[in-house]
């Protein structure tokens, strides 16, 4: 899609820098954040001063034009850039990750909209701590289902929620109302399957965070970002 979109605006040539983000977020509250425990890595792409985001666990910086990265970057670099390009063109925003305790803020707005859709089973694929605790403190943790892939999370309760490996998203999907993803699924090659099972079993699935952004305007999937810069 990178490609495609730098090619139409004649941007192949042009800078993007990539760094990893010094992201911090308040863990007064909420102390297991993937971010602040190192298993994620957050990298800012830079594009004529419009800044895009994308989680990955693989801690790479790049700098150079377009062309270059789409012959040499991973996934999660090209996303980024995407995200900035996009930003950039004016197609997208929120694109920058949230900071101190704005996770927990999205979380109780996150819980407000999903009370207005009257539905009671929640799948959450994906563990962020924010999300998990207030969903579970306001639709109970029997209503709640979680996946992940870490291993550290796999089999452990978390605020009340046990999580699954992700290897059971289709169970988890089959048995919910509403699914909420992580917008990283988009990095870790997850995407296509989470989405192509939610329209298996008819079911609503909206992906949160700023990863997702650019990919979320093409394809047209739901996305739920509210403190993202």
């Amino acid at each position: 899609m990178l490609k495609e979109l730098a090619e139409e605006n004649s941007l192949l040539n042009e800078d993007v820098e990539i760094k990893i983000s010094d992201t911090k977020l308040d863990t007064a509250r909420i102390k297991d954040y993937p971010l602040m425990s190192g298993k994620e890595i957050l990298l800012r792409a830079n594009f004529k001063g419009c800044y895009g985001d994308a989680f990955t666990d693989k801690p790479v910086e790049f700098k150079g034009t377009i062309r270059e990265l789409l012959d040499k970057g991973n996934r999660a670099e090209i996303i980024a850039t995407l995200n900035a390009v996009m930003r950039f063109l004016g197609l997208i925003d929120k694109t920058v990750h949230c900071t101190g305790d704005e996770p927990e803020k999205c979380a109780k707005k996150l819980v407000e909209y999903l009370k207005e859709l009257k539905l009671k089973k929640i799948g959450i694929i994906g563990f962020q701590p924010a999300f998990v605790k207030e969903i579970v403190s306001n639709f109970g943790s029997e209503n709640v289902i979680v996946s992940d892939l870490n291993p550290e999370n796999v089999g452990k309760i978390k605020y009340g929620a046990k999580i699954i490996h992700g290897k059971y998203n289709e169970e988890l999907i089959k048995n919910s109302d509403v699914v909420l993803a992580t917008g990283s699924t988009i990095a870790n090659e997850t995407f296509e399957e989470i989405w192509e099972l939610a329209k298996k079993y008819n079911k609503r699935i909206i992906f949160y965070g700023t990863t997702i952004a650019g990919m979320a305007k093409i394809l047209g999937v739901e996305r739920f970002c509210i403190f993202g810069r």
